[in-house]
């Protein structure tokens, strides 16, 4: 039945999510705007369906709403959800890949919304509406993870929860610069990806340039577009008081300490080279992004008094 049903969504899509939408009266449903126009969603929402962990699900969390379902990202085989945790979703369906999502497990969840992202899912943004009412979030216009969650909190109603989670990440921020040894912007920091047997920088939208930011560190290193490739002899204009390595290739410390050309830099020298979980470090969700600001409380220096 499930799979009959996909077939008439993937050759009917229009006239679907105009028979879906007929079945809301315009007293139980408010009009919402997204990238793809307009939306009549209900006024409260029991069953959301999230299609991305970290941009999606992780903020409807942080703001008290547990979806139905969501999706996670999968690489090499390996799951990941992206600065949550299995304890975070415990009791949430999983959707398949963030990417490339199950309409048949989609459709089984009974959603009466889901939220979707242009990147992944504006090819099959037609499908998704003919089973609820969807909204795709213009992501580039909310990369920070302050604004998803401001976006997202002003859709569900939930915008002075959203405010108080931003004012206890500034609390958080605060602290931590009080407990720094010198100034944050005296202490340089760098964060490089090792991916596919090569060192690389990470776009613009990292979410550690946002909190580095926050903390007013001096990050050397300079955003681009998308992600930088860099070679490893290359690898001292990038040295800093603090050295952040995210392994995707699960190599052993000892593959990068053991090269002469990264056990030569400060960073590596002063004890300040940190491996941090690729998994946890690519969060943009106030779930993740405070996962990551407590490795920073960890690793950055701070004062002995």
């Amino acid at each position: 039945m499930v799979f009959s049903f996909i077939l008439i969504v993937a050759c009917q899509p229009t006239g679907l999510q105009q028979t879906n939408e007929s079945q809301v009266k315009p007293t139980e449903c408010q009009m919402v705007q997204h990238k793809l126009g307009e939306i009549c969603m209900p006024i409260n929402p029991q069953r959301i369906v999230a299609l991305d962990p970290r941009h999606l699900a992780d903020p409807l969390l942080a703001l008290g709403i547990e979806p139905v379902g969501t999706a996670i990202y999968v690489y090499q085989g390996e799951e990941g959800l992206a600065g949550l945790t299995a304890y975070d979703i415990e009791g949430i369906e999983i959707n398949g890949d963030a990417y490339q999502p199950s309409l048949e497990k989609i459709v089984i969840l009974k959603p009466d919304l889901i939220f979707a992202l242009d990147f992944a899912h504006e090819q099959i943004y037609q499908q998704l509406s003919a089973i609820a009412p969807t909204i795709l979030m213009d992501w580039k216009k909310n990369y920070s993870f302050k604004t998803t969650l401001q976006y997202l909190a002003q859709i569900v109603d939930r915008e002075t929860k959203a405010d108080k989670v931003i004012s206890q990440y500034q609390q958080r921020i605060e602290t931590l610069q009080a407990q720094l040894d010198r100034k944050p912007e005296e202490i340089e920091v760098t964060l490089l990806v090792y991916f596919g047997g090569k060192f690389a920088i990470s776009s613009q939208f990292h979410r550690s340039y946002e909190i580095f930011s926050d903390i007013g560190l001096s990050n050397k290193t300079a955003p681009a577009e998308g992600e930088q490739t860099i070679s490893r002899e290359v690898l001292d204009q990038y040295d800093a008081d603090v050295l952040f390595i995210m392994n995707y290739e699960a190599e052993p410390e000892s593959f990068f300490l053991e090269n002469p050309l990264i056990a030569s830099l400060d960073a590596v020298k002063n004890n300040r080279a940190y491996f941090v979980d690729p998994d946890k470090w690519s969060a943009n969700g106030p779930i993740g992004v405070n996962r990551m600001l407590d490795d920073l409380f960890q690793y950055l220096p701070q004062t002995t008094k």
